[in-house]
């Protein structure tokens, strides 16, 4: 039992109001009706509320066929899991398009540039751009609507924090990859422009992301704690 809960009905109750009074304004504030019966109930009476006893007849649903939770928790999982795909998609698909960009600026002297490799190059940078222009409004889209319905319901916010911890995991892992390779070519005195700058493009890239996810479960966090 919540002992914020507790402590406001028996000040409430010091104050001379009556119940009907209190069970109005938690209500306005968000309460649930089933936590302020059982406050008024640990305050009246000895004995908890009993939970009812439900027989199912010959042919009714049963709970999990009817009211069932777990649709919306498909529900809920599939578009989160549709959110952070787009997501892993357009950040990699974005990523190889800046490399590929810095191939064609500063290119590989050994390499013998043909007519052939400059078409495949031309190829996967409009591959990745149909990734990225599909992908990155699917994931804005979906972001948005979904903090729209974790603000309306927090239960929501587990499925969403179990995916944004997952994908810091990874954001973290790639940044460690990208420095961990920086130092060895650093040390191995085969540090280039190009190599430089996609380990730029990609610790800036991953970095942003990570600290956007961090910072967004963090104030989601904090949110709940206040409440």
């Amino acid at each position: 039992m919540d002992e914020k809960l507790i402590r406001f009905v028996d000040h409430a109750r010091d104050k001379g109001m009556d119940y009907a009074t209190i069970r109005q304004m938690l209500l306005s504030g968000g309460w649930k009706d089933k936590d302020i019966a059982e406050i008024f109930c640990t305050r009246e009476l000895e004995l908890p509320i009993p939970e009812p006893t439900r027989v199912l007849s010959a042919g009714a649903p049963s709970p999990r066929q009817k009211g069932s939770v777990w649709p919306r928790r498909a529900r809920d999982a599939f578009l989160h899991l549709l959110m952070f795909g787009a997501l892993y998609s357009c950040v990699t698909s974005l990523i190889l398009l800046f490399f590929t960009y810095i191939n064609f600026a500063f290119p590989d002297p050994a390499w013998r540039t043909s007519y052939a490799q400059l078409e495949e190059l031309l190829s996967i940078i409009r591959a990745q751009l149909a990734i990225v222009i599909v992908t990155f409004p699917i994931f804005l889209i979906l972001w948005h609507f979904l903090l729209r319905e974790v603000r309306r319901n927090p239960e929501k916010v587990a499925i969403r924090r179990w995916l944004g911890y997952l994908s810091v995991f990874v954001g973290a892992l790639t940044l460690s990859g990208d420095v961990i390779a920086l130092i060895y070519f650093l040390l191995e005195g085969q540090l280039t422009v190009r190599f430089l700058l996609k380990a730029a493009v990609l610790f800036l890239i991953a970095g942003s992301l990570v600290l956007y996810l961090v910072f967004t479960l963090r104030s989601e966090t904090e949110k709940e704690t206040e409440q």
